[in-house]
């Protein structure tokens, strides 16, 4: 044979060896780019029903209007350049994020339903490569379909499609996910093309937003389960030297202000307490969380499926399908997955924690596919464990799993309409804010400072109308398409004070440099009355600072 058609004796060895754990392990099948374009259309109805209210009727939130300032510079000309410099000078420990983040500002203007559009498409893409990685892993269509369904609708991590700025997090999933996709497919093949493409995107995952970082770390482990140690060692170093290499750029450069080790333990504690409280909501998505009943239920039930597996090898063992011992290594799985979704917020600020709150649920990112895989593998284990018992075969078990999978898949979406309504008000709110600040104060003179008084700052915990000094700040310099304005929203959890000085007025806002603003320059209004004024001296300031009083912080204290 010529040298490019032939094989070493080692070489088919190792072939060999590689082909007989791959049959055993069902990697032998490969996804077709059929069924995955089948899957991207299924999945994409599913978003589209599911999120197609907050696409048609919702808008902007917090960090979207301060991004749109810097990409669009409402001032002058759209300068694509000075949008990188802009962005690069604080987000530069999430090198992707300086060029992506103006891009979309770029292309889709201020058309925010286009930038909702893309947030569900994003999470679509992602859905649909989860579903080519569980395929890969051999999990029946039925079931992978299922639970790549349900990371669309999972309402505790949806920030990530009901916001704009969280679906940065969501493209950093479908690098991370495309990248695994491309590896477990490459582990069938000779040669380092394969892997070194998905070694491309995990690295592109992480300097999108580091999330993912603990994970492609210990991806390594998997392939060692698939292929064994000899193919999997250098594939896991070239993760491992990504992973550490793109740490290291974060660490360094890093805006993020790092905690203590006493700080971290305890920060660690909560993240716990508060993922079981997620796991909980996750399993019985109504009403309180159940979290002791449900962690009780779902040890018990794995204990029983341990037991069951190697009391009963002969009923139990799935003999080449899809099985108790599959659903049980599911179950484990999703468990590790979302404790590595979770721990890269253990050196961060107090509150990254798996809360169920609005825009904070964006922790639960990468840690929610983990929660979904543990749920839906407690359902399997269930379903074979009362269709095995009686002898029933393996198809009712199956059908079993997946009509429960329904059931959640529908009980999520219930939860999640829900939410977009908050988030549809709170938009509402917030476009009525700045129509009344332009109905009051028609034209503002360059520099001029509005301070807006009597608004409330969320809808709900989490869901922000004019929750801090950077959201409405952007949409009165949008509004108005001058950069040299500013606005403040009065807001009484941020302790915002207006003082009255000799020379300036100044706002103060507590963790943060005091700003001074000259007389005259102030604009105060009230948008609960419409009521202004226009201080121009110090005893004015006094006379009519009183009269502007911050808002309420919550209309609702639920999510």
């Amino acid at each position: 044979m010529s040298a490019g058609g032939s094989l070493t004796a080692d070489g088919l060895a190792t072939e060999s060896r590689l082909s007989r754990a791959l049959r055993a392990l069902r990697l032998e099948r490969r996804l077709s780019v059929g069924e995955l374009c089948i899957a991207l259309i299924g999945l994409g109805a599913i978003g589209l029903l599911a999120l197609g209210p907050r696409i048609q009727h919702g808008g902007f939130s917090m960090d979207d209007w301060s991004n749109a300032v810097l990409a669009l510079n409402p001032s002058g000309s759209r300068d694509f350049g000075h949008a990188l410099s802009d962005f690069a000078s604080f987000t530069i420990y999430r090198p992707v994020l300086v060029v992506y983040v103006p891009l979309t500002y770029f292309v889709f203007g201020m058309h925010m339903h286009y930038h909702l559009a893309f947030a569900a498409v994003l999470a679509v893409l992602v859905a649909t490569m989860f579903y080519g990685v569980l395929r890969t892993l051999g999990v029946p269509w039925v079931h992978a379909a299922t639970i790549s369904a349900l990371t669309i609708v999972f309402p505790w991590s949806d920030s990530t499609r009901l916001w704009v700025t969280a679906d940065q997090l969501t493209l950093s999933l479908f690098f991370m996910f495309a990248g695994l996709l491309i590896a477990l497919q490459g582990l069938r093949r000779p040669g380092w093309k394969w892997h070194g493409c998905a070694v491309l995107l995990y690295l592109l995952s992480i300097l999108t937003y580091e999330i993912t970082l603990p994970l492609i770390a210990c991806l390594g482990v998997l392939y060692w389960v698939l292929v064994g140690w000899q193919a999997a060692k250098w594939r896991w170093l070239a993760d491992l030297t990504v992973a550490v290499a793109g740490g290291i750029w974060v660490w360094t450069n890093t805006v993020k202000t790092k905690s203590g080790i006493s700080d971290d333990l305890a920060h660690s504690g909560e993240i716990i307490k508060k993922g079981g409280e997620i796991f909980g909501r996750a399993a019985f998505p109504f009403g309180s969380p159940e979290t002791g009943l449900v962690l009780a239920v779902v040890a018990v039930l794995l204990c029983l499926g341990v037991w069951a597996r190697f009391a009963f090898p002969q009923r139990f063992a799935s003999q080449g399908s899809w099985g108790l011992q599959q659903w049980l290594a599911l179950t484990a799985g999703g468990v590790v997955l979302a404790s590595l979704g979770w721990v890269i917020f253990i050196p961060a600020e107090p509150y990254y924690t798996p809360t169920i709150f609005g825009e904070v649920n964006r922790v639960n990112g990468l840690a929610a596919f983990g929660l979904i895989l543990a749920v839906y593998g407690s359902f399997g284990t269930l379903a074979v464990l009362v269709c095995q018992a009686g002898a029933r075969g393996r198809l009712p078990a199956a059908v079993l799993t997946a009509l429960l999978g329904v059931v959640l898949l529908a009980s999520y979406t219930h939860v999640l309409r829900r939410h977009i309504q908050l988030w549809n008000t709170a938009y509402d709110a917030s476009a009525f804010a700045i129509q009344e600040t332009k109905r009051q104060l028609p034209r503002l003179p360059s520099g001029t400072t509005v301070i807006a008084s009597g608004y409330p700052a969320y809808q709900a915990p989490g869901v922000p109308i004019l929750a801090t000094d950077w959201d409405y700040d952007g949409m009165v310099r949008m509004e108005y398409a001058d950069s040299s304005l500013s606005a403040y929203p009065l807001l009484e959890y941020l302790h915002v004070r207006l003082v009255c000085r000799a020379e300036d007025m100044a706002v103060q806002i507590e963790g943060r440099p005091e700003r001074t603003v000259a007389y005259g320059t102030v604009r105060l209004l009230d948008l609960a009355t419409g009521v202004h004024a226009n201080p121009k001296s110090p005893d004015e300031c006094r006379r009519e600072v009183d009269e502007y009083v911050p808002g309420p912080t919550f209309l609702s204290e639920t999510y």
